[in-house]
């Protein structure tokens, strides 16, 4: 792979009208001027008259004439070079008036997202040769997964489990354009969590960002069944604590305890304290539930006179029940009188299913079942297919069990309580048709009457026979989506809402050109109230004319409506500008206008010029510092700026409180020069300003 950067540059007229912009293009890279062809460098472009001398604007021969542009729109050229670093475009302007006009270049690395590089103002048919310098800059990246770092040459090549260097970087890494051109399978190959590696040499460049298209999900979709930890990292020395709010589902502490063992570990402080008594409320059970059929009683006493203990049990117990399976009560006698055993026993567990299906026609208000007696172990489980699979519900989920298993029943199966919180919310989704099977299991440690149940009853809230509808029509009742919209530094900032809080989607339209998304379709729909953050780009804007900037939102039901605003095309960021108010560079730095000092004779400090900042960003701004990059100036020549003209006060920085949105500072700037300063021809002298956002 070579260590070059593909580049596209775009010259395009800065009006909608005709225009020639140049006769002839020279790149020029480390003193060396390119070769250059209509074949490997013309990408594009709109010229429609003496498109036959398009060559001439490579070559400089003059036999046709380069082509120019006559229409409505904005003439333009695209070209693509390969540059390594830094690199200076060179354009001859046109020479007459009647096409000599204003244009920009523009730089991108993927002939899509262009950014603004330099602005001809200048090119009033003077046929002088207009220069820009740029960087081209190394934009390349790994893939790392979990089995080390990839780079993709039609298909996912290794390079092992080490961060790449630099080097590797430059020769083998994926340039950023690059990335969406690999297929969706490519990706899904990859194992493990995905990281982008990311190499730049642009000094400017603090940050690099990706747009990612998913499938919609939630986060809690993507947290299921995992173990989430929140690390919280504060600078405040004073905060010892921190408290995170989690909203989820409601739920009990029985149902996450369910069938766990819990312990429950207390902690004190007071010495006092030798106990502690908990209490918890359960369903009722006796002992003999708990500690089964064989148990052992441990006996401890201090009373040395005691040499043996005695334990009464009170039970319902026979020797019978000590014998498995069916027998024969065989007795003797020497009488021939006849003899009657009667025996009393208490049935084994039993499983009971209801053959039909209860209809229900309504909201079920409550499931009531009346017990006659409640000395045993009773427990449910309902089917809503006709009894192929039966469900039970507790803390408000639903779960399938095997009611062919008796203990599963008799553990997993809904008790009397557990039943009488079943309603409608419980049984959303469910169908029209339910049946029930009972569990039923005498207590055998006592003689009371087993459990007996009366009946089950469903209070069902429904009418019937009664009120009839004919030629029945429902109307939706819909609120249209409502938007809260303003613009400022050439952003476009708000909220699209729905007071119906249903799902709304929107596009954007600049000068009646679709802007976002660029295809003109809305975007997908997504719930309500969405937020609204997009920059407009100034190589879209018509400068120092009327835009006009139209957004079309919509609800779910398709209810439209649109918000428009107009506004006058300018850069954003903090502006230098002269005191006619005529801009001195762009938005991105590059210089649009010079202070001109004329020549300066060593040992001479220059008459002061004055300068106006206009902060152009939207917001306003704090803690703002003007300073002299003083690396590039020339031995024995300084800069000098003062916030006055008289006295002007000298100095090499410059610093302003709060200054809001559109609102200008002044300062003067003058050139010394010491007495023995070194001669420079067309010396550039650099001033910067940063500031905070408040």
């Amino acid at each position: 792979m070579n260590e070059v950067t593909i580049v596209y540059i775009k010259a395009q007229g800065n009006n909608a009208e005709s225009i020639a912009m140049f006769h002839r293009i020279r790149a020029k890279q480390n003193g060396v001027y390119l070769t250059l062809s209509k074949e490997s460098n013309l990408v594009d472009h709109n010229m429609n008259v003496r498109t036959n001398g398009l060559d001439e604007i490579f070559t400089g021969a003059s036999s046709i004439g380069a082509p120019y542009y006559e229409g409505t729109t904005k003439g333009y050229y695209i070209f693509k070079f390969e540059f390594e670093g830094n690199f200076t475009l060179e354009f001859s302007d046109w020479i007459n008036t009647s096409y000599g006009k204003a244009y920009s270049v523009y730089m991108s690395y993927d002939n899509i997202n262009y950014e603004l590089i330099a602005n001809n103002n200048t090119n009033l048919g003077t046929g002088k040769i207009f220069s820009t310098s740029a960087f081209a800059a190394y934009n390349r990246l790994f893939v790392k997964d979990s089995i080390g770092y990839k780079t993709y040459l039609n298909g996912w090549v290794d390079s092992g489990t080490s961060l790449p260097s630099e080097n590797v970087f430059k020769s083998h890494g994926i340039q950023k354009e690059k990335i969406p051109e690999i297929p969706e399978s490519a990706w899904s190959q990859l194992a493990g969590e995905i990281e982008f590696c990311y190499y730049t040499d642009d000094q400017t460049k603090t940050e690099a960002s990706f747009n990612i298209e998913t499938d919609p999900f939630i986060l809690e979709e993507e947290w299921e069944g995992k173990e989430i930890e929140v690390l919280y990292y504060t600078d405040d020395p004073t905060v010892t604590e921190s408290m995170v709010t989690i909203e989820t589902d409601p739920f009990t502490l029985a149902e996450e305890w369910e069938d766990k063992e819990i312990k429950i570990i207390e902690y004190t402080d007071d010495p006092s304290i030798t106990e502690s008594t908990i209490t918890i409320e359960t369903e009722p059970f006796t002992l003999y539930d708990e500690l089964g059929d064989n148990v052992d009683v441990l006996y401890y006493t201090d009373d040395p006179s005691k040499t043996s203990a005695e334990l009464n049990i009170a039970a319902n117990y026979s020797p019978l029940d000590e014998l498995e399976g069916d027998f024969d009560v065989v007795t003797w006698s020497d009488s021939n009188t006849s003899k009657n055993v009667q025996l009393s026993s208490i049935p084994s567990p039993q499983l009971i299913k209801q053959t039909d299906d209860y209809y229900m026609y309504g909201d079920l208000l409550a499931i009531v079942d009346k017990l006659n007696s409640s000395n045993g172990t009773l427990r449910y489980a309902i089917s809503f297919n006709e009894g192929s699979t039966w469900e039970v519900c507790k803390f408000g989920k639903w779960r399938t069990i095997d009611i062919s298993s008796l203990d599963a029943f008799k553990k997993s199966g809904m008790s009397h309580y557990d039943i009488s919180l079943i309603n409608s919310v419980a049984l959303k989704n469910k169908g029209s048709k339910i049946r029930f099977a009972y569990y039923i299991e005498d207590n055998i440690h006592n003689s009371d009457p087993g459990i007996e149940i009366d009946n089950v009853q469903l209070k069902i809230d429904a009418a019937t026979d009664t009120v009839k509808f004919e030629n029945l029509a429902f109307y939706v009742l819909n609120t249209n989506a409502t938007i809260q919209l303003s613009i400022a530094g050439n952003k476009l900032l708000g909220v699209l809402d729905d007071s119906d809080r249903g799902k709304v989607q929107y596009r954007i339209f600049l000068n009646n050109k679709p802007y976002y998304p660029t295809d003109g379709n809305f975007t997908l729909l997504a719930p309500s109230p969405q937020d609204i953050n997009i920059n407009i780009s100034e190589r879209d804007l018509l400068f120092n004319q009327e835009n006009t900037l139209k957004v079309e939102f919509q609800d779910y039901w398709g209810e439209t409506d649109y918000w428009q605003t107009t506004f006058v095309g300018s850069y954003s960021g903090l502006m230098f500008m002269d005191e006619t108010g005529e801009y001195l560079s762009d938005t991105f730095g590059g210089i649009l206008r010079y202070l001109q000092f004329g020549e300066i004779y060593a040992g001479q400090t220059t008459i002061d010029q004055k300068v106006v900042i206009k902060n152009q960003l939207g917001y306003p701004v704090d803690e703002m510092l003007l300073t002299v990059n003083k690396d590039v100036l020339p031995s024995g020549v300084g800069i000098e700026l003062s916030r006055q003209q008289a006295p002007f006060l000298a100095t090499d920085y410059i610093t302003y409180g709060l200054t809001k949105e559109n609102e200008t500072q002044e300062f003067y700037v003058r050139i010394t020069s010491d007495i023995d300063a070194e001669p420079v021809s067309n010396g550039i002298f650099e001033l910067r300003i940063n500031a905070k956002k408040t």
